[in-house]
Order: C-alpha cells, then sequence, then structure tokens
C-alpha cells in the first residue's frame, strides 16, 4: 500500500535580524525629492525567530525559526536518524503553531514514529493535520497513514470511519480512491464484515479499471484487492468440508476442487497486474492451495466397511492419487522462486517459497517407489570352486 516518503524541502524564508518574535516591518513613505510621495508602503510578514544567550540544550543552537528547525529534521531523517529527528519536528511543532511548516512537520514526525514503531505517538502527529489543518496539501496522505497506524493497532472500526472522510471527498484524485477503496475492504475484512470487504474491493477493481488506460495508475493496489479477494475464496475452499459415506466424499472433493480453482484463479489475476511483491505472494499462496488439499484428503475419513487389510490397501492407494498434488505444489513454489529472481524480489513470501520448496521436496521424495534391490552377483569362478 501507500507509502509517503518525506515531503523535499520547502523554500527557505528569510530570516528575520532582531530580537525573538514575530517581526513585521514595514516599508516607509518616503517623499521624493520633487515632495511627491513614493510607492505604497507594503507589509512583509515574517517567521518568529528564537534567539538564545546560550545555546539550547536539546537543540545545540543559539537561534532558530521554524525553516531551521524543520530543514534540521528533515535532513536527520533523510540520514535515518529518526530519533535525532523528532526533537527538531516537535519543537517545531511546540514553539511555532502557526508556521506554514507546521503540517508538513507533523507528517515527517508521524512517519519517524512509525518508522520507530510508537504508533500511538504517530496518530497524534497525524491528528495535528488531519483534525487541525483541513486545508492542507498534507492532508490526504496524513490521514492514509492514520488509517494505516489504525489498522495496525487492530482499530479497525476508526480505521473504516477515517477512510469513510477520506472517500467523501470529491476532489480525491483515482489513484488515491483506489488505495482508500483497497484499505477500506481490507478494514471491513479484518472486522469479520466479508460482504462489505468484498464490495469495497470489487469497487476499487472496477474504478482502476475503468481509469487505467486515461492515466498511470499504480497496479499494485489492484494486484492487492484481487489477493485478498483470493484470500476470501480460500477461505471458502478450507472451510469446505470432505464426509463420508463413499458418494459424499465424491460429490464433496468435487466442490473442493472447483473452490481451489476459484481461488487459484484469483491469485492469477492478481500475478497478472505485474506487482513484485503481489505475484510472489500469489504464488506462494497457490502453492499452498494444493498442499491444503492433499492434506485434506489424507485426513478424510475411511469408508466404514473395510478390513483392516482393505483399509491398508485403500490408504496405499490415496498416497499415490494426492502424490500428485505435492508435485503441482513444487512445481509452483519453483516457478515462484524462479519469478523472484528474475524480477530481484527478496521478501517474506520468496523467503517462504525457499524454506516450502524444501520440505516438499523430502514429501515428495519420501512417497517414491523404492527401487527394487538388484539381485546379488553370481559367485565368481575360481580354483577351488567347481
Amino acid at each position: 500500500m501507500r507509502t509517503h516518503p518525506p515531503r523535499p524541502p520547502l523554500p527557505l524564508l528569510l530570516l528575520a535580524l532582531g530580537a525573538a518574535g514575530c517581526l513585521t516591518p514595514r516599508a516607509a513613505e518616503r517623499p521624493d525629492e520633487d515632495g511627491g510621495q513614493g510607492p505604497p508602503a507594503r507589509e512583509v510578514v515574517m517567521e518568529p525567530l528564537r534567539i538564545r544567550l546560550a545555546p539550547d540544550p536539546e537543540l545545540g543552537l543559539t537561534d532558530f525559526d521554524a525553516s531551521t528547525l524543520f530543514h534540521e529534521g528533515l535532513r536527520l531523517q533523510e540520514a535515518q536518524q529518526c530519533e535525532a529527528a523528532l526533537r527538531f519536528y516537535d519543537r517545531l511543532l511546540a514553539e511555532f503553531s502557526d508556521s506554514r511548516y507546521l503540517s508538513a512537520a507533523a507528517f515527517n514526525a508521524g512517519r519517524c514514529l512509525e518508522t520507530l514503531g510508537r504508533l500511538e505517538e504517530a496518530l497524534a502527529r497525524y491528528r495535528r493535520v488531519t483534525e487541525g489543518l483541513p486545508r492542507s496539501k498534507d492532508w490526504v496522505d496524513a490521514l492514509f497513514r492514520e488509517a494505516e497506524c489504525l489498522a495496525a493497532l487492530g482499530r479497525h472500526a476508526e480505521a473504516v470511519s477515517d477512510l469513510g472522510r477520506l472517500l467523501a471527498r470529491a476532489d480525491l484524485p483515482v489513484s488515491d480512491r483506489v488505495d482508500g477503496q483497497v484499505l477500506l475492504g481490507e478494514n471491513h475484512l479484518a472486522r469479520g464484515d466479508t460482504l462489505a470487504a468484498e464490495q469495497e474491493l470489487r469497487t476499487a477493481l472496477r474504478l482502476f479499471r475503468a481509469h487505467e488506460r486515461d492515466e498511470f495508475l499504480d497496479p499494485a493496489p489492484a494486484a492487492r484487492a484481487e489477493h485478498r479477494l483470493a484470500e476470501l475464496a480460500t477461505a471458502r475452499f478450507e472451510a469446505a468440508p470432505l464426509r463420508p459415506p463413499e458418494a459424499q466424499l465424491q460429490a464433496d472433493l468435487e466442490a473442493k476442487a472447483q473452490l481451489l480453482l476459484e481461488a487459484q484463479n484469483a491469485y492469477l489475476r492478481s500475478m497478472r497486474y505485474g506487482d513484485p511483491d503481489w505475484a510472489t505472494a500469489s504464488g506462494f499462496r497457490i502453492g499452498q492451495l494444493y498442499l491444503a488439499l492433499h492434506r485434506a484428503m489424507e485426513a478424510a475419513p475411511l469408508p466404514e466397511d473395510l478390513s483392516p487389510e482393505e483399509a491398508d490397501l485403500y490408504r496405499d492407494l490415496l498416497r499415490k492419487r494426492t502424490a500428485v498434488l505435492l508435485r503441482k505444489a513444487l512445481r509452483v513454489f519453483e516457478m515462484t522462486a524462479q519469478l523472484g529472481e528474475r524480477t530481484g524480489t527478496d521478501n517474506d513470501w520468496t523467503r517462504k517459497v525457499r524454506d516450502e520448496m524444501q520440505r516438499v521436496e523430502q514429501l515428495v521424495l519420501s512417497q517414491l517407489e523404492p527401487l527394487p534391490e538388484p539381485p546379488p552377483p553370481p559367485p565368481a569362478e575360481g580354483p577351488g570352486n567347481s
């Protein structure tokens, strides 16, 4: 989903020379040599400047204004020194509440706090923008980050409310609207409302398809939406039972196989958007589908009228039939690993794929028929053999 890098440096303000405080010098009216009046007076409003006799114990500066604090915070943040950057951003928020840097400083402070894992504090910074600065150009980005923090904290109802505010904006760009619909669907899903989740995810996909030829849209949110829909299909597949007697078992197996294909096709649609992260995630999940069917078939109840010898034979036949599922899973994992290598993708999914490849290879080898032992060689002829 969307991430928002720090804003680029804004133009530096002119530094006021003089005592701390808001300086509002006026251009003096001056008569011309012929007695006429000069140009009309104009007012230049400059941001406050803090001047100290000794360096500030926290910042190490003897004089600073909002611009100085913002750009020093930004420099430290870009150097991945978020703890140090926060000192400058938070001082700006505390002492320069009317500054034009306020919104950017609050947003960047929130991003720093997210990096540090301090989500509750990040929420407070984002809300300086979303609740206090509704006309800020950072408002949309801040509300997205606020919703992401709420989701990570498990506060999905609040995230849904925030995303409703976001999507209610008539001027929201299509790319942001698609992102918002996907995130809203995920939060409905986390709350257990699968119907609302599916509706929002499909709305996001319709919106993407309606505009993808008119403007460039990042394919990742669409791939993510398809992946979430595939996860819903996977849940239906996993919940489908395999029940005796044999006629019911056959019908159940057919229904479960159809649900597997439905989920697999949804993952393939996610892969076709070409986003490497979601493609590798979907490849991993397709392999898992075959392993899940293998487990379900092995755990299915045996027909009730079998003798012990017949039960052993049944299990042996079942093992041979289900071995094809292991080989399919292995092939999918191999193809997904190759995809990761071609695209230079190294993420949690590619690492899981490599682990599963090794495990399934051992399972496949364990199910191969052992080769018959060769006959012993004939005894060598020699002296004493007759």
